[in-house]
């Protein structure tokens, strides 16, 4: 009784053998759980501690509802003793601040510091204190990569930081027929230039305790306004059909000194060597959003994990869950710079100490320098930021830019969009648990 008692405490968990404890998994996305070690994980435990998964992903049967069925059960005490939060995308799935403000999660740092084969040594610790919620840690994620934007040290200087005054100032002394922002993508240049603001610095403009938004604040106003300066397509774009065309176009606009900034996403140390080869010589200048930060965010990669506050069997969901902070056999093809310290340095050894081939044709390969200890350095002190893209509720994301969408078409004008964007994102945030 006293079992059964504690497993509905945690879940609506039941008890199938006696003396098994079992914990629910909750899962989101359909490449999040990760059955091999799901199934050393029940093997190892057998007859003490059994997990099993529930499957509300867009392949289950509840398909595009899983999600809001799961919120619902939350909310009404059914939860699940470990949460999938999502596993692409800079967003998590869930509404991760609000579960963890709620005291829907458990706090994990204290798990990771009484962890004999971790503690806070064992772990880079920069990505994991971005993604606090009010100084607890309530998800954990194997790998991250950080956003910038990056521009030539001759025009933007080596400062780190800056306002959009600041860099409209910088871009005064370009050549005529400059860009102030371009990529060789396919996507929406403006969509994802002022998503990035919103996924490393939403709270400039939202208050999750009050759910009053500041949209209408003279800072939000300037990024709008530079976003609309920033064309939608390159004048070029459409006169290179293949992707690669368009990055070898890019590249020497760069080059050439015709493009001032680039968004930058590094996943690994050469992404500032390759920066340095396109600017002569680069700085990692940040977003400008003027509040004296960096300008710099994190985006946790790949499976993110939480534990409810309620879990029937807090130590058995860790030994689960620690998996993904710990070494593992397959050390490659992590997509981004590594949260495990020892794999972490490793690699960072790796990439100091490799040439790197870039194809040119023909079967032929021109081996770039290796990356200098000098900029892993630079790289490194850019991981010490408290911006991490998983704070963003992703559907405030979608209705600010739908709204901010007719603004840059010119079929709104400035004062209506920040009102109409304070009025639909804060009936949103109001209309939450």
């Amino acid at each position: 009784m006293l079992v059964l008692s504690a497993c509905s405490a945690g879940g609506e968990n039941t008890t199938k053998d006696p003396g098994v404890t079992t914990l629910s998994y909750a899962q989101i996305s359909e490449d999040g759980v990760d059955r091999e070690w799901l199934e050393r994980f029940n093997r190892e435990h057998e007859g003490e501690v059994q997990i099993e998964v529930r499957d509300y992903s867009p392949a289950s049967e509840h398909g595009e509802q899983g999600i809001s069925l799961l919120m619902t059960e939350i909310a009404a005490g059914k939860i699940p003793d470990i949460i999938e939060l999502g596993t692409s995308g800079e967003t998590t799935e869930l509404p991760y601040q609000k579960l963890a403000k709620k005291g829907f999660l458990e706090d994990l740092w204290p798990y990771i510091e009484n962890d004999t084969g971790l503690g806070r040594i064992g772990i880079i610790e920069a990505p994991l204190k971005a993604a606090e919620v009010n100084g607890g840690l309530y998800t954990v994620f194997s790998a991250f990569q950080l956003h910038t934007l990056t521009g030539p040290k001759a025009v933007v200087g080596d400062r780190i930081g800056w306002s959009v005054e600041d860099l409209l100032e910088a871009f005064e002394t370009m050549p005529e027929g400059s860009a102030i922002l371009e990529t060789y993508e396919d996507y929406s240049v403006r969509q994802h230039l002022l998503s990035s603001f919103l996924y490393g610095f939403s709270d400039l403009f939202i208050d999750l305790e009050s759910r009053q938004c500041h949209f209408d604040s003279e800072t939000f106003r300037s990024i709008l306004d530079l976003v609309k300066r920033v064309p939608d397509e390159c004048w070029w774009h459409p006169f290179y059909a293949s992707q690669e065309a368009r990055k070898y176009e890019y590249r020497n606009r760069q080059m050439d000194g015709l493009v001032m900034l680039d968004d930058t996403s590094f996943m690994y140390f050469s992404g500032i060597r390759d920066a340095d080869l396109y600017f002569g010589e680069a700085t990692c200048i940040g977003y400008p959003v003027g509040d004296g930060s960096s300008g710099v965010y994190i985006e946790p990669r790949g499976l993110k994990l939480a534990m409810s506050s309620t879990c029937v069997d807090k130590d058995a969901a860790w030994q689960y869950i620690r998996w993904l902070i710990t070494p593992k056999p397959r050390e490659y093809g992590f997509g981004g710079f590594v949260t495990n310290k020892k794999i972490h340095n490793r690699h960072k050894e790796w990439e100091v100490e490799s040439e790197r081939g870039v194809p040119v044709g023909n079967g032929d390969y021109f081996f770039d320098d290796p990356v200098t200890k000098e900029q892993c350095e630079y790289v490194t002190s850019l991981f010490d930021t408290n911006r991490s893209s998983i704070l963003l509720d992703k559907n405030v994301r979608d209705i600010v830019l739908e709204v901010a969408g007719a603004y840059f078409a010119g079929d709104r004008d400035l004062e209506q969009t920040v009102q109409m964007l304070n009025s639909r994102v804060g009936l949103y945030l109001n209309e939450q648990m």
